[in-house]
């Protein structure tokens, strides 16, 4: 069993997703809870190559120096996990995207767009974020979700698991599209010695 964003599955398939996933259990109990400081935060990054390694020395300093601007951070980081949370769920259920949901996403991607610079590396051009500040981790899964939303119409659909005390969110890559589980060989196993060991006790 998972402690942490360090030894968490990364089963979404989608780093919006993973972030969302932090939460170990959103059926049919709630927790524990991965996001537990500004560092698991980071460490989540680092596992999903979001940052360079500069880059994460420069925040875990930050973060070190000024522990209630960390905290804040944190907060509003928790805030647009659980957004995401939403706004995919909805998609698996076939409902509109809820709007205060919507507009919190945006708002945070909208103001780390405005922070991104164009620079050059070994692939050629990409656009980054300067993580130049604490709040920017925030923006960064913000523009990652916004990029998801946008992809709809051209992705496979984003389901949840189904696995008793999971609902994790994923992309469905699977042929047929019907895809049940975060992980086949943990929450679908689990659910068919759920149902061997149902169908034994009514024999």
């Amino acid at each position: 069993m998972a402690n942490s964003t360090a030894d968490m599955r990364l089963s979404g398939g989608h780093p919006a997703l993973d972030l969302a996933n932090t939460v170990d259990s959103r059926r049919g109990r709630w927790g524990p809870d991965f996001l537990r400081s500004f560092e698991d935060l980071l460490v989540l990054a680092d596992r999903l190559d979001l940052v360079d390694r500069q880059a994460l020395a420069r925040l875990r300093r930050q973060a070190e120096n000024d522990p209630p601007k960390a905290g804040a951070a944190l907060a509003d980081a928790l805030a647009l996990r659980e957004a995401i949370y939403r706004l995919f769920l909805s998609e698996d259920a076939g409902k509109p995207y809820p709007i205060a949901d919507l507009r919190l996403v945006e708002d945070r991607a909208r103001l780390g767009r405005t922070h991104q610079a164009l620079v050059a590396d070994a692939a050629g051009y990409r656009w980054t974020l300067p993580f130049d500040d604490l709040g920017e981790m925030a923006q960064l899964f913000a523009i990652k979700a916004v990029d998801l939303l946008i992809e709809r119409g051209r992705r496979r659909a984003v389901r949840e698991c189904k696995g008793s005390n999971c609902g994790w969110l994923f992309i469905d890559h699977s042929k047929g599209g019907r895809r049940m589980w975060c992980s086949d060989a943990s929450c679908g196993s689990h659910a068919r010695i759920k149902r061997f060991r149902s169908r034994l006790k009514g024999n």
